[in-house]
Formats: structure tokens, C-alpha cells, sequence
């Protein structure tokens, strides 16, 4: 089965986060995230990175926009 891999900007594009989307029975999950200008790449489990992305969209302001990625599973 495949799965899709989605990338978006935070932070006021100073992060890109790298994930995969639910697919079928599969949960989404976070897979790194990167910070654009040194190109730094964080990785950890999927947990820690969902706690960084939502640490880091509510420092700029972002919670109140639609996600680019949900970790449920569409089916």
C-alpha cells in the first residue's frame, strides 16, 4: 500500500515539516522536521516531533489555520 508524503512550512516558513499522511489503517506520523536556513534536520519519535510542530505553530500564531496534515486515518 502506498502512502503519500506531504511537506509544509511553519513558523513563518522558518521550519519545513516532512510527513506521512493516514492512508487506509495506517496513522499519519511526522517524520522530520527541518529548519530551512541551516538546512538542520530534527529527528525523534513521532510523539516528540507532534509536540515540536504544535510547540512551534503556536509561537507564530498559526493554530487558528487549517492543518496540512492530520495524523488520523481516513477511512
Amino acid at each position: 500500500m502506498a502512502q503519500l508524503v506531504v511537506s509544509w512550512l511553519v513558523s513563518d516558513g522558518s521550519f519545513r515539516v516532512h510527513a506521512i499522511n493516514a492512508v487506509g489503517r495506517r496513522k499519519g506520523r511526522i517524520l522530520e522536521v527541518e529548519e530551512v536556513d541551516s538546512g538542520e534536520r530534527f529527528h525523534g519519535s513521532a510523539r516528540r516531533l507532534e509536540r515540536l510542530v504544535h510547540t512551534l505553530r503556536r509561537s507564530s500564531g498559526e493554530l487558528d489555520q487549517v492543518p496540512a496534515w492530520t495524523p488520523d486515518t481516513t477511512s
